[in-house]
């Protein structure tokens, strides 16, 4: 069930980012984002009534806002950050959070990875590497930079801290309440957003619902997989994402996938494999592997 869980989750947020740029003909990225937390919102509102949602605790409240906060923080420093680099860049730095997230599962939550662990890890990084500078020469420093890497570190933030909420909340629940959060700080940055909807074109206004309901679903799929993983283990996965919007891309857009995407691809999911792959315990050397 858990991979599952994964797997879905994965495809849904790979799909996103296709979808995405099939929104941007009618939308600005901040109007998409607004957008897509409104669009879910609506979405998880009926859900979480027919499922008896709980209300938070008094002190579980801080910490839901806290997590809205984050989401926040992490749409607009991604927005933002995105308008001054180049794609690549932002899908390396992006990529970067898989890091922060193992950083902070053993810092906050204690938890351990192994050196066979971080070597798939590692590959994992530079199979994206490899799919985000296939057509540019390097990383050039600029504000963006800074943004697009504070949203790295949030996204991580977000997948790390609410560990301890699903030990007393259901994955639902967790997802509900930082979504709603997160609409609320994000709506004062819709500008123009209804008026633009009247004049959008239906395939960028289907895109964008599409984003918001397919976001629901991936967020309570993943918050699923991190109350019976840890953390940093799950982190990995995420890696694959690229591979699967690169799939989705030729399936939705068309868009021909180059020689060098295929080998980064193909790197990622070496690095997936070699990450989740275990030492038997009677080969020589197999307990220095642990950390």
């Amino acid at each position: 069930m858990i991979m599952s869980y994964i797997t879905l989750a994965i495809v849904l947020w790979a799909s996103t980012f296709v979808g995405i740029r099939a929104a941007l003909a009618g939308f600005s990225p901040i109007e998409i984002a607004v957008l897509r937390f409104v669009i879910s919102s609506i979405t998880l509102f009926p859900i979480a009534l027919l499922r008896q949602t709980r209300l938070p605790t008094k002190k579980d409240s801080l910490l839901f806002i806290q997590l809205g906060l984050i989401l926040f923080v992490n749409h607009i420093s991604l927005n933002y950050g995105t308008r001054t680099i180049t794609a690549g860049e932002t899908t390396l730095i992006v990529s970067t959070s898989q890091l922060f997230q193992v950083l902070l599962a053993c810092v906050f939550l204690h938890e351990t990875v192994s050196r066979r662990f971080l070597l798939g890890l590692l590959l994992c990084f530079t199979g994206v590497a490899v799919i985000a500078f296939q057509n540019s020469i390097g990383l050039s420093f600029n504000m963006g930079v800074v943004f697009v890497l504070v949203a790295a570190i949030t996204n991580a933030c977000f997948f790390v801290f609410q560990k301890p909420l699903l030990r007393r909340y259901k994955p639902l629940e967790v997802v509900s309440y930082s979504t709603w959060v997160a609409t609320i700080m994000l709506l004062p940055f819709g500008g123009n957003v209804i008026e633009n909807l009247k004049i959008a074109n239906s395939s960028s206004t289907a895109a964008v619902v599409y984003i918001g309901i397919a976001a629901v679903i991936a967020n309570v799929c993943w918050s699923n997989v991190l109350s019976t993983m840890d953390a940093s283990r799950a982190a990995v996965f995420l890696y694959t994402v690229p591979v699967m919007t690169i799939i989705i891309g030729f399936l939705w857009l068309r868009e021909l996938p180059s020689p060098i995407s295929c080998l980064g691809g193909a790197i990622i999911i070496g690095g997936v494999v070699l990450s989740n792959s275990k030492v038997s315990s009677t080969q020589p050397g197999a307990e220095a592997d642990a950390t």
